[in-house]
């Protein structure tokens, strides 16, 4: 029996896809839902986790030949609104999938569970470190916090090493989605102006997908069973702010941005979080100008 490997749950998604590009080797494994195109290569399997028949024959492979699994968990839901239509699809969905994982992995096994920043209690403050209280704004959120709960319990109950990472706002070059992307499509469709979603005073805590991947590593190798760290950059960045810079970096300052200052269920308008804990295990971020420069010039050049 060979002493450890590695699972990557969610193989596909921004994250996933950054954290499979570190990890592949003939130890480490991938499951995602999506098309076989996008097969990363022998050790990439296309499996349903909300399918409790299909990831116990899985884990059960995975437990005989290993004594040990290193699961990461980045699957479940990842649009809040998405959850905002359908939430009750959005919650079994998400938290049928880990129950279906946690349940069918072995007591030797490792748990790293990407988690979100968003369930903090942002209503009355907007910084936020892992012992503030926590108040979903949306299903998205919630699901979130009831894998956390479920996590823990199977720490507390079972001895299974739990270790959770609460993930602020991601970018990075390969995203197709969410406000830098957007803003940067937005752009090109119109260079003249576009409108954006709220008054532009919000701000967000981004850290780019290789930091995000870099503090994964680090709290499986560094972290505490039963754990939960911040993995952000511990800075506030003004949506406005970010705009011009977007503008800069593409050399489109005439290009007038304007806000429609509605507010948008399930979101919060500001939020952002300590990172003083991952830092203690040596957690640091890259030059955030650096990064932005870099995604923002790729994605602009691939729409």
């Amino acid at each position: 029996m060979k002493p450890s490997c590695r699972l990557i749950i969610g193989a596909t998604g921004l994250i996933g896809r950054g954290l499979s590009k570190s990890f592949v080797d003939e130890n480490t494994f991938f499951i995602s839902k999506n098309d076989k195109k996008d097969k990363i290569n022998r050790n990439h399997f296309f499996i349903d986790i909300n399918s409790k028949r299909e990831i116990s024959l899985f884990l059960k492979k995975l437990n005989a030949q290993y004594k040990k699994v290193i699961i990461f968990f980045l699957a479940g839901e990842s649009s809040v609104e998405d959850s905002i239509k359908k939430p009750e699809i959005s919650f079994i969905k998400s938290l049928q999938g880990f129950s279906n994982v946690i349940s069918n992995a072995s007591r030797k096994s490792k748990l790293i569970i990407c988690s979100s920043g968003s369930l903090y209690d942002s209503r009355k403050k907007t910084y936020f470190k892992e012992t503030d209280s926590l108040f979903p704004p949306s299903p998205y959120s919630a699901s979130k916090y009831a894998i956390e709960g479920l996590a823990l319990s199977y720490f507390e109950s079972f001895g299974i090493d739990i270790r959770i990472a609460r993930i602020f706002s991601v970018y990075g070059e390969d995203m197709d989605r969410f406000f830098i992307y957007d803003l940067i499509k937005k752009i090109k469709d119109n260079p003249s102006e576009v409108t954006l979603n709220g008054s532009g005073n919000q701000f967000r805590d981004y850290l780019h997908v290789n930091d995000i991947v870099k503090g994964l590593k680090l709290i499986n190798s560094r972290g505490k069973p039963g754990e939960i760290y911040n993995l952000c950059s511990g800075k506030k960045t003004e949506l406005k702010s970010l705009a011009n810079d977007i503008k800069k970096l593409l050399k489109l300052e005439k290009t007038k941005i304007s806000w429609d200052k509605n507010s948008y269920k399930g979101i919060r308008d500001s939020w952002y979080g300590n990172n003083s804990k991952i830092k203690k295990i040596g957690f640091r971020s890259q030059d955030p100008e650096k990064s932005l420069k870099k995604t923002v010039e790729h994605i602009f050049s691939k729409i």
